[in-house]
């Protein structure tokens, strides 16, 4: 009996008594400048990634448009992204994400997330009625290719104005890699106009580096939309539910993984807490484009 027992044991092949490989959540974002954003998202992944039982893997991509991809080829679980990129995934004709939540900027927040045009005094531009009329005879510099503040919502603007192709219509256009470049360039006169964050021009006007006679404002644009924190389409809704619970904890239960978010995300500085957020929540942002279309149609000219 004894013996048959051991030749019994010995027979159990190796995978069934080995521990099973603890599972994995992959959480992803987008390098922008300086920001250490791997650091800044860590103390939101770990939570995330505790609430499933899961081990962490934190990935930044170089872009924006690279995260997009790595999204649509299922590379990542969660991904922490901005509006920009967020409403091309969202124009996809397959669905390859869910957006569980944003970091919501309340309406009477004093440095609320907004974009806006300034013009270089040397320009001689003091209305945006003049690029309408002569948009060929001056120069524009936008904060970044994939920049929500800095690029999509001052051209959705300028399309208003009947200038809905900038590359055509302005006399030279450029693409720059931070706000504070496009603050800079406008500044010394080496654009007319830039496009940016409303951010870095309040930012730069507190720190006495820009006098607010320097530079003319065009334009300011309403309240942008946080981009969302997503998630795979096909991961289960159980798991869905779980990490939209840690979100909207956090500001209870980790007060110091909200301040780590800000500091990657300065457009959200004023922010205090995540809300939920569905497709519809970013309804506003497409109708500015007139639909679906026409709006992909701008985004994908700066992949």
């Amino acid at each position: 009996m004894c013996l048959l027992f051991v030749t019994s044991l010995t027979s159990i092949p190796a995978w069934a008594t080995a521990p099973k490989t603890a599972k994995q959540l992959t959480v992803a974002t987008y390098t922008y400048g300086q920001n250490d954003r791997l650091g800044n998202i860590r103390p939101i992944a770990l939570q995330m990634a505790k609430s499933l039982g899961a081990t962490l893997n934190l990935k930044s991509y170089p872009t924006i448009g690279e995260l997009v991809e790595a999204l649509r080829c299922g590379e990542a679980d969660v991904a922490i992204m901005n509006t920009f990129g967020y409403l091309l995934l969202q124009t996809d004709a397959k669905t390859s994400v869910v957006p569980l939540a944003a970091l919501e900027v309340p309406a009477d927040a004093m440095d609320a997330y907004t974009a806006c045009l300034l013009a270089s005094k040397q320009s001689g531009i003091t209305s945006p009625e003049q690029l309408r009329n002569n948009s060929m005879a001056y120069s524009i510099a936008f904060a970044g290719r994939h920049s929500t503040s800095g690029n999509l919502i001052p051209r959705l603007f300028l399309s208003s104005l009947g200038i809905a192709e900038p590359e055509e219509q302005f006399g030279q256009v450029k693409f720059l890699n931070s706000h504070a470049d496009a603050m800079q360039e406008v500044l010394n006169g080496a654009t007319d106009i830039a496009a940016l964050g409303t951010g870095e021009y309040e930012k730069q006007l507190e720190s006495g580096k820009l006098k607010e006679h320097e530079v003319v404002k065009l334009w300011e644009s309403e309240a942008i939309l946080q981009g969302p924190v997503v998630c795979k389409a096909s991961m289960p809704a159980r798991q869905q539910k779980k990490l939209l619970k840690v979100l909207l904890q956090a500001h209870e239960e980790n007060p110091e993984t909200i301040v780590q978010l800000k500091r990657a995300w300065t457009e959200a500085n004023e922010a205090r807490q995540f809300v939920a957020v569905s497709e519809n929540y970013y309804s506003s942002l497409i109708n500015l484009a007139g639909n679906k279309e026409k709006l992909r149609k701008i985004l994908e000219q700066h992949l």
